[in-house]
């Protein structure tokens, strides 16, 4: 069961398209009662001091072991959204991105610890968000 709630302030958050022949490597997003909501990238929040691209290299590195490439300057988006109730609020930097590391293709389906609980992370095929699977951030554009 899932039970995060949006944090009630604007938050900056850096997150990264990592593709492999026409797949996304996304997290689960899921309601409280543990249906999937849709799939995000993965990513995170920027700390002070930190740039955004520090951060998504930080974050990859802790949760999947590997390390990142950039592909190129991120776009921005902000993220207004609703949760259980609660409404987010992000301003996210949105960067493409490669890895060198074999094992990130090898990975189809594993778990991450994000803010003390459990999220599956899957490569998922691009044409599943196309044909109307909910790809989050809403706005994302692949």
């Amino acid at each position: 069961m899932s039970s995060w709630r949006p944090k009630q302030a604007v938050r900056v958050v850096a997150i990264g398209l990592l593709r492999d022949e026409g797949r996304l490597l996304v997290a689960e997003v899921c309601n409280d009662d543990g249906s999937v909501k849709g799939w995000r990238p993965l990513g995170g929040g920027v700390e002070f001091g930190e740039t955004s691209e520090q951060t998504l290299r930080r974050e990859f590195l802790e949760e999947t072991g590997f390390a990142i490439e950039v592909a190129g300057p991120p776009k921005v988006l902000e993220n207004l959204y609703e949760h259980e109730g609660h409404i987010g609020h992000e301003i996210m930097f949105v960067y493409e991105i490669t890895t060198a590391d074999p094992r990130a293709a090898e990975r189809e389906r594993f778990v991450i610890n994000e803010n003390s609980q459990d999220v599956w992370v899957e490569w998922v095929a691009v044409e599943r968000f196309t044909a109307g699977e909910r790809l989050l951030p809403d706005g994302l554009t692949l």
